[in-house]
């Protein structure tokens, strides 16, 4: 899967689907004022009717569906942590104890490793039997991936890692954008089905509303005449809200149609696809066919108990909700339709399955200090050339380990030509290489990660200068720093707003200095900046502005100049690649490279690049990286440099593979 065009394909698509979202929300206030003239017993053929009524019922309409907008809006300022809360989501903590939420946990850090995303937040809908999950969210920074209860017990750890791939494919496509976005429309066309739901079903200020049956006594005296009176007042003001209520739920049904539609245009098509790149990870369909199958065997399939579920059930990895709305317009395929897109050969038939508690499984740790508890009595019963033999095959392993890190994490290089292969996701190699990865960063380090204090404490540390040269981030290698701040995003996600400019400022303050700025750490905080603003709602995501090279050439020229110099040794070395960098842009005679490019320069290439769109971004993205290539290979440091470039653009990179890509 090429991300890159994938997240065009979104981007083009984006622009259809806010015209026809606008076009509906023309068609609910059209609606709302033909409904308005035949209750108020006119004629739709008279003009004067429509002259009078339209004057009340074009703003109204069109104040309750910016109501709604502004209102969605507002609670999703922080990403999807808003609606996840609004859907009864329970946030797993690193420091829970409990099996099932440590297995999630390392699922989605590994996936996030292996798709080279900042590590979401993971939320649990701990009421909700069904089978199904979702992934939310503005940015990559700003993600939350929210998991049934049913889903975690009924799926086996291949089935769950399935499913959470499909939802991170929508995260690196761009489809989780277009999504998010579409939600706050979804709402505004809604908003009056929804406010006329919560004006039916609140309560007076006795306790009752419109459909209650409770009634005060009407005994004698002059003090039940005074709470009688009273209980008729509150009654009578909680009919008439209810009643309007009731008049909002039917005009909202009308703006539901038009909402169900845009909800199903929106998600119905890119299921498959996600489908297919999940299925892509394994080198078999049967992990994500399976899951499907498992839904299909469960009585309430993936439908969500939660009220508040058919509004965001785009979102979701199958059908949220069932009734009329869903069966005339669905947000998802069919599941028998998914499967035979998967498994042609497929029966029809369907899985059973028992929710089960999952069981703890043992760390490293734990497995080696049981290991070497048995190991004495083991020797006893083995002869010296046994002995010798296990010995040796300990030591083979630990070297196979050893080297098996130091490939995924040494300083080997790549070979430049895989740069066409950039953004290129949901290889098996990435997802197998997660895991290795992970085990080549300390564990105290991983410890700091998973807690707010612990990760702030680690960020500042990786901010001040390195003691002597070799790029080394406070005993970390660049590549290193950039996956703990990958992980550690979960928890300084916590941060309040002004504890995180205070936060920026001290980390500002370790690596700008006059005399001494470090490129990697720049990045760093260039990128960990940009991730906790958008995640926090101070910031909103750059929207697509530039399709051409001329409108950021002079930004791709300051970061493919700073990428020039970190690369090549040699002066002769550096016009090649300087040679070859334009040359990939279409430039035979390249501009002369920048000299004395500052920070302020860098950051606001970065900035403007932000607002490129993706195919271009990959343009100079690959650019970049010829620029840093020598001898036709791009230093280990070097691409990682390519990745923070990305990651500061607002396109996160899956890691590309050392052996040569064809």
């Amino acid at each position: 899967m090429d991300l890159f065009l994938e997240q065009e394909g979104a981007r083009q698509r984006g622009g259809g689907i806010y015209t026809l979202a606008m076009c509906l929300m023309a068609c609910v206030v059209g609606v709302v004022h033909l409904l308005a003239v035949l209750c108020l017993g006119g004629s739709i053929y008279d003009s004067s009717v429509h002259q009078t009524v339209i004057v009340w019922t074009l703003p109204a309409t069109f104040a309750v569906l910016l109501v709604g907008v502004i209102v969605r809006v507002y609670a999703l300022r922080m990403g999807g942590v808003g609606l996840v809360q609004e859907l009864g989501g329970t946030r797993i903590l690193p420091s829970s104890t409990d099996p099932g939420d440590q297995l999630l946990l390392r699922l989605v850090e590994e996936l996030s490793i292996a798709c080279g995303v900042p590590v979401p937040q993971v939320w649990l809908l701990e009421r909700e039997t069904s089978i199904n999950a979702f992934a939310v969210g503005s940015d990559p920074s700003s993600v939350v991936v929210g998991v049934t209860r049913g889903a975690l017990e009924r799926l086996s750890p291949e089935e769950l890692k399935a499913v959470l791939l499909h939802e991170f494919s929508h995260v690196l496509s761009g489809d989780m954008r277009l999504k998010f976005q579409m939600l706050a429309w979804v709402q505004g066309i809604l908003f009056l089905s929804l406010a006329g739901r919560l004006m039916v079903a609140s309560d007076s200020a006795v306790g009752e509303g419109f459909w209650s049956k409770r009634r005060f006594p009407q005994t004698g005296g002059s003090g039940s005449r005074s709470v009688r009176r009273a209980g008729a007042t509150v009654d009578g003001e909680s009919q008439g809200r209810s009643i309007l209520g009731v008049v909002l739920m039917f005009l909202g049904s009308v703006s539901g149609v038009f909402g169900r539609f845009l909800q199903g245009v929106i998600s119905r098509d890119r299921e498959f696809t996600a489908d297919f790149a999940a299925a892509g990870c394994f080198q078999t369909t049967a992990p994500v066919v399976s899951a499907l199958r498992k839904i299909g065997g469960l009585r309430n399939r993936s439908w969500l108990e939660t009220p508040t579920a058919p509004e965001s059930g785009h979102l979701f990895f199958g059908q949220a909700a069932e009734g009329l709305y869903s069966a005339f317009f669905p947000t998802h395929p069919l599941l028998e339709d998914r499967i035979r897109r998967l498994e042609p050969q497929w029966n029809g038939t369907f899985l059973t399955s028992a929710a089960v508690k999952v069981a703890p499984q043992p760390s490293e740790a734990d497995a080696q200090a049981k290991v070497a508890e048995l190991k004495p009595e083991e020797d006893s019963k083995l002869s010296a050339a046994q002995r010798a033999a296990a010995a040796i095959g300990a030591r083979k392993r630990e070297k196979l380990r050893a080297k098996e890190i130091s490939q995924l994490t040494g300083s080997a290089s790549y070979p430049a030509s895989n740069l066409d292969f950039l953004g290129r996701g949901f290889l098996p190699a990435q997802l197998a290489s997660a895991g290795v990865v992970k085990k080549s960063l300390r564990e105290d380090w991983l410890a700091l990660s998973r807690t707010r204090d612990g990760a702030k404490s680690m960020f500042l540390e990786l901010m001040k200068l390195p003691s002597a040269a070799g790029y080394q981030l406070g005993g970390a290698t660049i590549t290193q720093a950039l996956l703990l701040a990958d992980l550690a995003m979960p928890s300084l996600r916590l941060m309040k707003e002004q504890e995180y400019f205070r936060f920026m400022k001290l980390c500002r303050r370790e690596a700008v200095r006059p005399d001494s700025i470090d490129l990697p750490q720049f990045l760093l905080l260039h990128v960990v900046r940009r991730r906790l603003a958008i995640a926090l709602g101070l910031r909103e995501v750059a929207p697509f502005a530039f399709e051409s090279l001329t409108s950021v050439w002079r930004e791709a020229q300051v970061l493919m100049s700073v990428m020039l110099h970190t690369g090549a040794p040699t002066a002769s070395a550096r016009a090649a690649a300087h040679q070859a960098a334009w040359g990939s842009l279409g430039y035979d005679n390249p501009p002369a490279s920048m000299e004395g490019v500052t920070v302020t320069d860098m950051g606001e290439a970065l900035d403007a690049c932000e607002k490129a769109t993706p195919l271009l971004k990959k343009r100079i993205l690959v650019a970049c990286g010829l620029a840093a290539a020598y001898q036709g290979q791009i230093a280990d440091r070097e691409m990682t440099l390519v990745r923070l470039f990305a990651d500061a653009m607002g396109c996160a990179v899956p890691s590309l593979l050392r052996a040569k890509m064809d």
